[in-house]
């Protein structure tokens, strides 16, 4: 009898814990931001928004397809989270990058940060993520001197500058039918990179470099380079330059009579090939992806954003890098759970994902062709040509939208 006493009292006690566990979970449970704040630079005015201008629209507008579908989810809050981008024009200069990147630290409070375009915009704007121990995700920038300071707080979607060309080079082992190439290549930091790298590549293949010739930014008469191609008489004139210079060359190259089997034009976009005309046809360059390239799950969505934003990335190709950006972003997230700056840096480091140009992760130090670089991603241009107006991407064979053609009708071999 005594037993039964108890009965009622213990019942209550489990219901009272029952009720009052969910309420104590919630009240543990951190309270979600009203958006997950992201910070960028972009080129909206200078030299460099030729290049990028339209960028801001596209960061704006794939915000607005992530939230379209509920935002991304934050396991810490229980939740998806609204993403919003916050965007300030940096001008095209280093100073002004640098500036604006502390302001939206600083000021903006943003959980995150997306770099801005070029080599030399990066270098300046990725020492705020540094001091603020604050994460940030480089896009349009490669020079292995960003990647080999020692930085804790940043990675970079796209791979060294010495790698450019490298599925170019493995496409013409395959087919073994060049033998001599000539290299001719802009006195900047980023071209001198591609060569340093594509030089020993082009040997390694077993291509005779029969020319190697260096020219300086001002340069605008390149009669005795093209003078000295022609006498070497090379299958391959590969030049390695940003697209005023490369133009330049390419024009004055046409009209002294050098026809060699293939112009190679590691920068062969918009920039270069309107002011080239007819005469790009058939020119040989790299692109981190094309229309027609079947990468990772996300292809429709960035197909959907072109078609929203108006950008054709013929026109715009750095606009996939932009993309890859917004791929690790949103992994990267998914993956911590949180914005704790600790742990979402921590899960970008760690990521392994599949981009709509392939694989994408990140080198830890000692992995990359540099031994001293560290958290520079695997992502590496693919080459294309221009047929007939349009960039058909051909290698590595499962990306490939259509066949080389090589050598170009009327060479002089």
């Amino acid at each position: 009898m005594r037993a039964k006493r108890f009965v009622l009292p213990a019942l209550l006690l489990v219901a009272a814990a029952l009720t009052l566990g969910p309420a104590r979970e919630a009240s543990t449970q951190a309270k979600a931001p009203d958006a997950i704040l992201v910070g960028a630079t972009i080129a909206a005015t200078g030299p460099f928004s030729a290049e990028v201008g339209p960028f801001k629209k596209m960061m704006e507008l794939w915000a607005e397809m992530v939230n379209a579908k509920g935002g991304i989810m934050l396991k810490e809050y229980g939740k998806r989270v609204p993403l919003k981008f916050i965007i300030y024009d940096d001008t095209s200069k280093p100073p002004d990058s640098q500036r604006l990147y502390e302001k939206l630290v600083t000021e903006d409070k943003v959980h995150v940060l997306v770099g801005p375009y070029s080599s030399p915009l990066t270098m300046a704007a990725s020492t705020v993520p540094e001091k603020h121990k604050i994460p940030f995700i480089a896009l349009e920038a490669n020079a292995t001197p960003i990647f080999t300071r020692g930085f804790e707080w940043m990675v970079g979607v796209i791979d060294d500058g010495p790698k450019w060309s490298f599925h170019y080079f493995d496409m013409l082992a395959q087919e073994g039918k060049a033998k001599t190439i000539a290299f001719v290549i802009e006195d900047t930091p980023h071209p001198k990179e591609v060569g340093s790298g594509s030089i020993p590549k082009a040997k390694e293949i077993g291509l005779r470099v029969v020319v190697e010739e260096y020219f300086p930014v001002a340069t605008q008469d390149f009669t005795p380079i093209i003078a000295k191609i022609k006498a070497a008489d090379p299958d391959i004139v590969y030049v390695a330059a940003f697209p005023a210079r490369e133009g330049t060359f390419f024009k004055q190259a046409i009209e002294q009579g050098l026809n060699p089997r293939e112009f190679h034009i590691i920068h062969h976009g918009s920039a270069f090939r309107e002011p080239a005309g007819k005469a790009a046809n058939l020119v040989t360059g790299e692109n981190y992806w094309m229309p027609g390239v079947k990468g990772g799950p996300n292809v429709p969505e960035f197909e959907e954003l072109l078609q929203k934003t108006g950008i054709k990335v013929e026109d715009y190709p750095w606009a996939s890098i932009h993309f890859f950006g917004f791929e690790a972003l949103r992994a990267g997230l998914e993956k911590a759970g949180t914005l704790d700056r600790d742990k979402l840096m921590a899960a970008l480091k760690e990521l392994d994902i599949q981009t709509i140009s392939g694989r994408l992760r990140f080198h830890k130090k000692g992995e990359n062709r540099n031994p001293n670089t560290a958290w520079q991603g695997t992502l590496n241009p693919f080459p294309t040509q221009i047929q007939d107006g349009k960039y058909v991407t051909l290698w590595p064979p499962q990306f490939a939208t259509g066949k080389h053609i090589y050598p170009r009708p009327g060479s002089t071999k």
